[in-house]
């Protein structure tokens, strides 16, 4: 295991008085939970310890926590987190920033720059939170929530609000911005509240000196509080450390900045992984919405700017009891002079792109401008997006600009509010020329399904240079579509107006791509992008035809060498959106057959050891084959949801694929025992490993001539390579029935392991006591060299 043993329980004793406790894993929640909660007491009790100088330097003892599907906790998450911690200098403020999630902070590089009103622009409603917030008499109230639709610049409002009161921190004599913490539901560590009060508690220590010590104070006394329930994180990091102050009642209140509840959509830390287990966003959004009730309840020196859509169950939530008397609500759609505000973005930019292209009178109005101003119908998302579309460095900006003033469905554009917008975007996708429209919407797909699937831990093993940059998986697209190298940049190409794909040093993250979520809803949504709708099923299904294509080229030679990144990708990937796809989209028999004759088709059991290296490279929290071991047997994940006129298992090439899924995690499991000539696996390579094999483990002692089964085989004797593994899997959550077995094989023929003290089988030699871990000084070196060697056992 990694940093801690997971120790076996005491049990009831059987015909030969040794304890049997029968832990069949089955895949459930609860058990992974369990897993959780073993892991999360002993690292705790370790930090504990090393805190007390109880424990050596160089042990590690803060380790990401395994397949975390289940209720809110914190910890190493998200991210390659390294906490090597010295007693002397344990700082507990570092110690929590390197737990929060930084990229959701209003001065973060990931969101640099921040979105701003144009100036000039939303003054009106600017000044109303100012005013709110300034407001010093006893009847202001401590929340305000600002609302509209998507596309009216709410968070453009946050960053303008955020700036202009930093601007007045030398007026105020103290920093009025308590903390910010902007949600957004494509990036793992902001679509989730998982990291929001420790990410509050963090800013609130920089913005309100007085609370740094308290703050840090409680970290350093219970370290664990990052891996707590946010109730109970709010109370320590927040509530107890400001109600430690003696000036309370006369400090100055900050305001904390909630932009986004609407894009906090996942509770589980896998977000985008393992839907199955993410709470429904409403749940999690009312969840985020009580946690600042709780925390206004205190009285605290403290105001609170929620910024939101008025999606039904938050409008309903904020007008409920609880909240009616404590919110000022505030309408952005009825706030200003929005075509005021649009009238003046477009007359700034449409100079700048005159100045840009070297256009004379670059100052004057342009002819269509007043049509754009008017066709926008006061949406700033509208004017931004014209903007962007005709300043294309390979086309004629007022060109562009006719041509989308006047090719427009006059009875489209006004039917709805946002109508304008969603014919825009029709304009803009007719823009791309009809010869190359297929290839556009198929790399649309692609690249939706793309960053749908693949995580940004992971993804350091497979894309090169570490950074997962449009551009990057764009190219790694191309070669698992076999199109040629560049072909879906440039078939993106006429999209830069609602898309970010990148160009040299102004790449951005995968997750950028969409410049507004609405043009991603648009795409998505058939009754508004009519003949340019994506079909993500489609999209997902054509992926896996080509992952497993790429598979059929893999070998061991060179054992341990580094796949070309769409390779690296397939291997990842597959096993979760074969799983995915068949629940959301039953296939006909013929197509799903196809696919499996591909998965037979494949050296699975290479596939599978190139996919165990390539844990060497990333931090996950779960194994690739995760989603295999989800069903209670293998047939079932090759054919759940296929529709079939009978049983689906019955048929021969579901046999067949079985039978191949099973031969190879045999070979697998059997090679990583015993082979001399694979690389070294990592510590989090093992974790996940052994914990595929105890599951896999429990499926084949299900079977009657289990112990025939070569890898029941290979346990009885792992070679020296394989001993770490070996005792990951015996100390994991398999049957105590097969641990005994192999124990008594072991003792039978006198295996050198059963010397060491620690070994794995204690609880069968000492069933009164239970060992609670550390070294033993047993020196497992020279028992792989003894193994290696064959070597006289003294008798």
């Amino acid at each position: 295991m990694l940093g801690s043993k997971r120790q076996l329980s005491p049990g009831s004793a059987d015909a030969d008085g040794l304890p049997l406790r029968r832990r069949r894993l089955s895949i459930t929640q609860a058990g992974i939970d369990q897993d959780r909660e073993n892991d999360e007491v002993n690292n705790s009790n370790d930090l504990d310890q090393l805190i007390q100088g109880n424990l050596p330097m160089s042990r590690s003892i803060l380790n990401y926590q395994p397949y975390t599907n289940g209720p809110i906790y914190n910890g190493a998450i998200y991210g390659n987190v390294q906490n090597n911690i010295q007693v002397s200098t344990f700082d507990g403020l570092q110690f929590l920033s390197q737990h929060a999630a930084m990229g959701a902070v209003h001065e973060s590089n990931e969101r640099y720059p921040p979105p701003l009103c144009h100036p000039g622009t939303r003054e009106v409603v600017v000044g109303r939170v100012k005013g709110w917030h300034l407001e010093m008499n006893g009847t202001k109230k401590e929340i305000m929530w600002v609302h509209a639709p998507a596309g009216f610049g709410k968070t453009a409002v946050a960053g303008t609000v955020t700036e202009k009161l930093k601007a007045m921190k030398k007026e105020l004599g103290f920093s009025p911005v308590g903390a910010t913490f902007y949600f957004w539901r494509t990036s793992p560590e902001r679509n989730s509240p998982a990291r929001l009060i420790i990410t509050l508690a963090y800013q609130l220590a920089q913005s309100t000196p007085e609370l740094r010590p308290h703050i840090d104070a409680i970290v350093k006394s219970e370290p664990d509080v990052v891996k707590m329930a946010l109730e109970i994180q709010l109370a320590k990091l927040i509530v107890e450390p400001f109600k430690s102050l003696p000036n309370l009642d006369t400090m100055p209140h900050r305001l904390v900045i909630i932009d986004g509840i609407d894009e906090c959509i996942n509770s589980d830390r896998e977000s985008r992984l393992e839907k199955k287990y993410a709470e429904d966003q409403e749940t999690v959004q009312i969840r985020v919405l009580n946690l600042l009730l709780r925390l206004q309840s205190h009285h605290l020196p403290l105001s609170f700017l929620i910024l939101s859509r008025p999606e039904a169950w938050i409008k309903r939530h904020f007008e409920s009891r609880l909240f009616r008397d404590l919110v000022e609500p505030l309408d952005l759609y009825e706030i200003g002079d929005h075509m005021n505000d649009v009238k003046q973005f477009v007359r700034a930019e449409l100079s700048r792109i005159a100045a840009s292209f070297g256009f004379e009178e670059a100052d004057e109005e342009w002819p269509g401008e007043e049509e754009l101003v008017y066709k926008s119908e006061g949406h700033i998302i509208y004017a931004s997006t014209v903007i962007r579309h005709i300043d294309d460095p390979y086309g004629d900006p007022r060109e562009l600009l006719e041509g989308i003033i006047h090719n427009s469905d006059q009875a489209i554009s006004h039917s709805t509010p946002f109508s304008s917008l969603y014919e825009l975007y029709r304009q803009i996708m007719r823009s791309c020329p009809e010869r190359n429209r297929a290839l556009m919407m198929e790399v649309l797909e692609d690249s939706m399904v793309f960053y749908q699937y693949y995580s940004v831990d992971d993804a350091r093993s497979w894309v090169s240079g570490g950074d997962v940059r449009c551009a990057k998986a764009l190219g790694v697209l191309d070669c698992l579509s076999g199109r040629l190298a560049g072909s879906g940049l440039r078939a993106l190409r006429p999209l830069h107006a609602v898309l970010r794909t990148g160009n040299g040093d102004a790449d951005v993250d995968v997750e950028g791509l969409f410049v507004h979520s609405s043009f991603e809803e648009f795409l998505t949504d058939p009754h508004l992008s009519l003949e340019f709708t994506t079909d993500l099923l489609k999209g997902e299904e054509r992926m896996l035809s080509n992952m497993l294509d790429c598979m059929t080229s893999i070998t061991l030679d060179p054992v341990g060498g580094k796949l070309d990144d769409h390779t690296q990708f397939a291997l990842k990937n597959w096993w979760k959106i074969w799983a995915n796809s068949l629940q959301m989209s039953p296939r006909s028999t013929a197509a799903h057959l196809q696919l499996i004759e591909k998965i037979i088709a494949i050296d699975l059991t290479t596939c599978v050891i190139h996919t165990y290296l390539s844990l060497n490279y990333s931090t996950g929290e779960e194994s690739p084959l995760f989603p295999l071991f989800t069903y209670p047997e293998l047939s079932d994940f090759f054919v759940e949801s296929m529709q079939s006129d009978g049983p689906a298992v019955s048929l021969p090439s579901v046999q067949k694929v079985t039978s191949h899924a099973k031969s190879a995690l045999d070979s697998t499991f059997t090679l990583l025992l015993q082979s001399t000539t694979l690389p070294a696996f990592s510590p989090d390579a093992i974790e996940r490993m052994s914990w595929d094999c105890a599951n896999y483990l429990n499926q084949v002692t299900a079977e009657a001539n289990w112990r025939e089964n070569k890898l029941i085989e290979a346990l009885q004797a792992p070679g020296p390579k394989g001993i770490d593994l070996f005792k990951a899997i015996i100390q994991g959550e398999i049957s105590q029935e097969l641990r005994r077995h192999i124990y008594e094989f072991m003792e039978q023929e006198g295996n050198p392991i059963l010397e060491a003290e620690d070994h794995p089988f204690q609880e069968l030699v000492e069933p009164d006591s239970i060992r609670t871990g550390g070294d033993s000084g047993f020196d497992w070196e020279s028992l792989a060299a003894l193994i290696r060697g064959g070597g006289d056992r003294e008798q």
